[in-house]
């Protein structure tokens, strides 16, 4: 329990310093002073090694976690709303596809965030449940 508490504290630290805000207004962080780019996590999703596919799936898991603890606490409004579709593949995919087309020289986890805003959206959601 411990250890989970931790990661959720230091995804949490990596989402603000990161730029999560900025995400929500679609627009992504410069890729300067964080551990990870959209290059480098295109370049995880899209290779044919399994363990790179698998570190691929584990950060944009770690970011929906992440937003998902955030929205929880209150700490920011839903910008990601899956419903009951939210699996690691069905993610992984919709973020490759997100990366496949847009400039990847900005911080993974914003890219990661705008990908599945886009793909998830919470306005799409509400209308449907209204």
């Amino acid at each position: 329990m411990r250890a989970t508490t931790a990661l959720k504290s230091a995804m949490l630290a990596m989402l603000l310093a990161g730029g999560a805000a900025h995400a929500q207004d679609d627009d992504a962080t410069p890729s300067s002073g964080v551990f990870r780019t959209g290059e480098e996590l295109y370049a995880n999703c899209s290779a044919q090694d399994e363990a790179e596919v698998q570190l691929c799936q584990e950060y944009i898991m770690g970011v929906y976690d992440a937003v998902t603890y955030m929205k929880d606490i209150g700490a920011i409004n839903p910008s990601i709303c899956p419903g009951d579709v939210a699996v690691a593949e069905d993610l992984r995919g919709k973020v490759t596809a997100y990366l496949e087309v847009n400039d990847r020289n900005y911080s993974a986890v914003s890219m990661v965030i705008n990908a599945l805003t886009d793909a998830y959206p919470c306005a799409a959601e509400q209308a449907v449940a209204e």
